[in-house]
């Protein structure tokens, strides 16, 4: 090689090198921001016992590490690399299963019913479960358990083989659907609902790609829920009507959220997505009731879809039974509440729908439950 090849090489080199730190002192590409749980290191101040005891450069080569120039890029090209060579996933508590499809683990283990709580806690759950649902009732309103589906359950065929050879036990979702259904209580069980449609369906029900059920599962999901709600308390409601269906294989909404978790520079996968244009549509005689809605983010997609504004009246979510979202609160800035609200509000309500997926059973109501339980049986009723 000779000495003009060489110095072009060291110069080139040299200018790689010094890139990031003119990217960062002089932005002149825009790097998309990186998707799901990164948080860049905030910039620290100095303070003399911090530079004795290490934390200020500690935090300092944190916060440069995080602000260098191109790293969004850096990161996506990493994760490429280890996913195409190695496939090696760079988020941490998901699957990759077979036919390029995306699952948490702790979906997959309560499908295999290592999180099995065991007949006693449960049979206690639901026998509570009734009494509160009977309770309600002869106060005029309606409490209805619903299952939102489990990837696991859905796309069982996708789980990694080393899992998918393990045999399955007893688990929280079957048994709580079997107690429920001996007991009486109002329940909807979407997780068997969506995979029987699976094969029929001409329509992506759930993605691949994705953590929730899909936009169009979701919608299909929220119609079925409204007629159990009008047979259940003989009203007639507002639908979703579809107008038509857009097919695209660019995801909307948080269709290809897991995936886009990944940070990678290529697309995971093809998928094609249904898009069901929808109006809200109602006679004069529909009622809108009002409802609270306790689960897990299943019920996200609802209201991102415009279906609890159209159809009750007055609507909330209890995120896991902690944390209020409503027309003024969205689901990136929650609003705690205390027991007090809680019987306020299901005093105000028409319906409560509870509604989690197989996983976060184990925490079935998150303690609203017991709650309405004690507040009924253990003390002096508030509502009337």
């Amino acid at each position: 090689m000779g000495s003009k090849a060489k110095n072009g090489l060291f110069f080139f080199l040299f200018a790689i090198l010094f890139l990031p730190m003119l990217q960062k002192a002089f932005p002149f590409i825009k790097s998309a921001p990186l998707s799901g749980g990164y948080q860049n290191s905030a910039d620290v101040e100095f303070k003399p016992d911090k530079w004795f005891d290490g934390s200020y450069w500690d935090g300092k080569s944190k916060y440069l590490n995080d602000h260098l120039g191109f790293r969004p890029d850096f990161v996506r090209v990493n994760n490429q690399l280890d996913y195409s060579l190695f496939r090696k996933i760079r988020v941490g508590w998901k699957l990759l299963g077979d036919d390029s499809s995306l699952c948490q683990d702790t979906y997959i283990y309560s499908y295999l019913g290592r999180d099995f709580d065991g007949y006693p806690y449960i049979q206690e759950k639901v026998t509570k479960l009734k009494a509160l649902q009977d309770t309600l009732a002869r106060v005029g309103k309606s409490l209805i358990f619903v299952y939102a589906p489990s990837k696991a359950y859905y796309y069982p065929e996708h789980i990694p083989k080393k899992l998918r050879d393990t045999a399955r036990g007893i688990t929280n979702l079957e048994t709580y659907k079997r107690l429920g259904d001996a007991a009486g209580v109002n329940q909807i069980d979407f997780n068997a609902w969506l995979p029987a449609m699976k094969y029929e369906s001409k329509e992506l029900l759930y993605p691949r790609q994705g953590f929730h059920w899909s936009v169009y599962g979701s919608l299909l999901a929220a119609d079925s829920l409204i007629r159990y709600i009008e047979r259940l308390r003989n009203i007639h409601m507002v639908h979703p009507v579809w107008e038509r269906i857009e097919h695209t294989m660019q995801a909307r909404d948080k269709d290809d959220d897991i995936a886009k978790s990944m940070n990678l520079v290529v697309p995971f996968t093809k998928e094609t997505f249904s898009y069901p244009v929808v109006r809200f549509a109602g006679d004069k005689t529909a009622v809108k009731p009002r409802v609270i809605y306790v689960g897990d983010s299943f019920l996200f997609q609802w209201m991102r879809q415009w279906v609890m504004e159209n159809v009750n009246s007055d609507w909330q979510i209890w995120y896991y039974n902690r944390e209020l979202i409503n027309r003024t609160y969205n689901e990136d800035a929650c609003q705690p509440f205390n027991d007090e609200y809680v019987f306020e509000q299901v005093g105000k309500a028409d319906v409560i729908v509870i509604m989690f997926t197989s996983p976060n059973l184990s925490k079935m109501s998150n303690n609203f439950v017991e709650k309405m339980y004690d507040h009924f049986y253990a003390a002096k009723p508030m509502i009337k």
